[in-house]
Parts: C-alpha cells; structure tokens; sequence
C-alpha cells in the first residue's frame, strides 16, 4: 500500500469512524432516557440491555452508513480541497481516479458489511429486541411466541404447535410448553397430521419435539385415533381399551420439515433475512408486490453507501473551493432526494404500479449516474 493511500485512508476512516458512533452514540442516548427508569423496574441485567441496544442498532444500521459515508467523504474532500492537497496531488502526476479508489474501496466494504448485517445479525437481534420491548422489560430473555400452525402443502401435512421460539433457528428445533403457560395451553405441545384429499389420513401428538441430527424426536408421543369411514378424530375415552406405549422419545424420520421452514414461517416478515425471504417467498403462497419489493430492497439498500460515497466527492470538492455552509446543504439535499425517491418507488412497488425489482433498484441506478456524470467532470 502507497504512502497516499495510507494517508488517505486515514483522513477518510477518522471522520467516517467519528460519524458512525456519534449517530448510534446520539441514538442509544435518546433511547435511554425514555426506557432507564423501565430498565430500573424490570431489574434487568446488564447483557439484557446491551443486546437490546445492538439489536437496535442493527435495525438502523442502514440508514446510519449511508449517511456517516456521505458526511465523511464530504468532510475529507472538503479538506484536501481547501488545503490544495488535491492540487498538489494531481500535479505530481497522481489521476483523480487513484486519488479516489480508496474512498470507492471503502464504500464498497461499508455496503457489504452493511448486507451482512441485514442477512446475519439484524433479523435474530432485531426480533429479540422487539420482543423484550412489548415484554415491558419484564424478562432478561423474552417468552417464546405462542400457538404456531405450519402447513407443508408437498407432504399434505400441518403442525399444530403450542409454543415456538423464533429468537434463532436452533430454538426452533425445541417446541414445548413452557412450565408458565401450561394453564392456558393444550396439553400437547405439538400435533402433526397428513391430510389427503380433505381426510386426516396420519396423526401424532406429543408434549415435546427436539430436532436432533437432521431427525425429529417427539416426547410423550400419541398416536391421532383416525375414523377410517369418514377421516374425523376420535376421541380417546374408552379406559378399556388396551394401550401399547410407544417409546419416548420417539423418532419420526419422515418428517422432512427442517427448524429452519418452521424458522422462516413462524417469524414476522420484517424480521427475515434476503435468503429467508426469498426461500418464503418461493414456497409459500404468499407472493405479494409488497413482499417481493422488500426482498429486492434488502438487496439494493446497502449499495446506498456506494452511491452516496459517489455523490459527496464532487460535492465535497466543490465546498472546498466555496462556501462550506452550501456545500453541506448541497450533499444533505441529495441525501434526502434519493430516499425520498426511494420511498415514492416503494410505494409503486409495493402496490404494483411497477415492477418491484425496477422500484428497489431504479434509485439506485439513478443516483449512481448522477453521481458518474459529476465525477466524469472532476477528471
């Protein structure tokens, strides 16, 4: 690495570093005060809270980069600008575009991050935070979600189940009924059945399901009694009858249905990943323009950090020459026309006036070439 691009970077990560904990720094802040004296009452420990804060952040984070990049990029350019750095540069034979891959590298490593951690970390953390909030911080660990149905229409079979984590995938491969609620809950936590032609044609009930080694395991299994005339469930209340015991736990290879279906089905849709949405999206009936649009959008919104990185270097450039109070005006005027842009495009999408991949990605592209036509100037 050259000594100019070190010394780039450096003048460019200080300010973008600086930017991105005074904005979640301003944010936690003002969250605090109205949830502190909450934390207090609910005597909740401190991991509690700051994994609710980083699941907060998380949520934000994609609005925050694009934003600690613009600023960035315009203060830095401002700075080499007004102290005729770039000049120097330039007239030493350096081109504009070398003097700018490092900001554009940055860039590029702030969207994948920023995708990362809508793919990885917002939609468990953000889902948990949520959680512990409409809990009223009463827990440390929110209650699992209640009274869950799961249909899989390629085997012709549903679950009924009482309870079901949704904070990650591996809690969704234990469904029980917590100790708490067995008063309000069936007995049975969990009820499969394979419904053929409008007949239960198999069915089992159990307290307990564990998926261990791609194989589910059910607790206290029951077999569903089945009317062969007409397919209804009977009831079990004959004490004379004889009754074999089944072993407990019980394995059911031919349960296909993984943790992560009941995962993705179970969790609200805000809260998937671009991955989940799309596995959603191609197997379940629900294939609206507004989920579609959000799928794209998951994918467009971190490049949001590129584009902007793109729009700020002329106009940082053009501060440092001019009044800085215009050039500020200048950079948050775009910033707030392309989402702004955005947010209109979302509406056609969502409401299929558009199609929702052109509606997620069309600002994007648009900004992108404002931005190319105001670098191709600078060179």
């Amino acid at each position: 690495m050259s000594l100019i691009t070190r010394y780039l970077l450096r003048q460019f990560l200080g300010p973008l570093l600086v930017c991105l904990v005074a904005f979640n720094g301003i944010f936690i802040l003002f969250d605090l005060f109205g949830h502190l004296s909450r934390f207090l009452d609910a005597n909740l420990p401190l991991p509690a809270i700051l994994k609710y804060y980083a699941g907060v952040v998380c949520t934000y984070t994609h609005w925050f980069l694009p934003a600690s990049c613009m600023l960035a990029t315009l203060y830095t350019m401002w700075q080499l600008s007004h102290h005729s750095e770039l000049t120097a540069m330039r007239a030493s034979g350096i081109s504009f575009h070398r003097l700018t891959l490092p900001f554009f590298c940055v860039a590029v490593l702030a969207s994948l991050l920023a995708f990362a951690n809508a793919e990885l970390l917002a939609p468990g953390l953000s889902a948990w935070s949520d959680r512990l909030k409409e809990s009223g911080f009463a827990h440390a660990t929110p209650g699992p979600t209640e009274k869950f149905n799961y249909t899989n229409p390629a085997a012709s079979r549903t679950w009924r189940i009482a309870s079901i984590d949704t904070s990650s995938v591996e809690a969704c491969a234990h469904l029980f009924v917590p100790s708490n609620a067995a008063d309000r809950l069936p007995a049975q936590a969990v009820e499969i059945k394979r419904v053929v032609d409008g007949r239960i044609v198999w069915g089992v009930a159990a307290r307990r399901a564990d998926y261990l080694d791609g194989i589910w395991w059910l607790s206290g299994p029951e077999m569903i009694r089945i009317d062969p005339y007409d397919g209804s469930v009977l009831p079990d209340t004959d004490p004379s009858r004889p009754r074999v015991p089944l072993p407990d736990p019980l394995p059911f290879p031919e349960l296909t249905e993984t943790p992560r279906d009941l995962h993705i089905e179970a969790r609200q849709w805000d809260y998937l990943s671009a991955s989940d949405m799309l596995r959603r999206l191609l197997s379940s009936r629900d294939d609206s323009d507004e989920h579609w649009f959000d799928f794209w959008y998951r994918l467009a919104a971190p490049w949001a950090c590129l584009v902007i990185t793109l729009l700020s270097i002329p106009t940082g450039i053009t501060t440092g020459r001019q009044s800085v109070f215009k050039g500020v005006v200048l950079a948050l005027a775009t910033f707030f026309l392309f989402y702004l842009f955005s947010i209109t495009l979302k509406y056609l999408g969502q409401k299929g006036y558009m199609p929702p991949v052109l509606a997620a990605w069309l600002p994007n592209a648009v900004f992108l070439a404002i931005g190319l036509g105001l670098y191709r100037r600078l060179t």
